[in-house]
C-alpha cells in the first residue's frame, strides 16, 4: 500500500502509551526491517531521528511510528515526510502483540 507524503499530524497524547517492544522506536526497528535511520522523517528536517513517533493522516486508516528527531515531535499542524520513509503499524494487535 501507498501511502501518502502530504498532511501528517503528530499524535497528541500518546507519552503514557507503551508496547512489548520496549519503545516506539523498537517497534518501528522490529517491524519496519529496516536499520534506523541518521535524519529524520519530516521532510523539512535535518536533525538525528532519536525517537519513534505516533503520526496520522485523515485520508489514511489507522496511526503510524515514523523516526523523528523530539522537536519535529512536539510540532503542531501538518508536514510532509520524506519519499523514503517507512511507515509502521502502531496498532499492537497487528504487530507486537499479534
Amino acid at each position: 500500500m501507498s501511502l501518502p507524503l502530504d498532511g501528517w499530524k503528530n499524535k497528541r497524547g500518546t507519552e503514557d502509551r507503551s508496547c512489548q517492544c520496549g519503545s516506539w522506536k523498537n517497534h518501528w526497528l522490529n517491524f519496519s526491517g529496516k536499520s534506523w535511520p541518521d535524519k529524520c522523517a519530516v521532510g523539512s528536517c535535518s536533525n538525528k531521528a532519536t525517537l519513534g513517533a505516533h503520526v496520522y493522516n485523515s485520508s489514511v486508516s489507522g496511526e503510524y511510528i515514523v523516526p523523528m528527531c523530539s522537536s519535529c515531535n512536539a510540532q503542531q499542524g501538518e508536514f510532509s515526510l520524506k519519499g523514503n520513509t517507512t511507515l509502521v503499524s502502531a496498532n499492537k494487535s497487528k504487530t507486537c502483540e499479534a
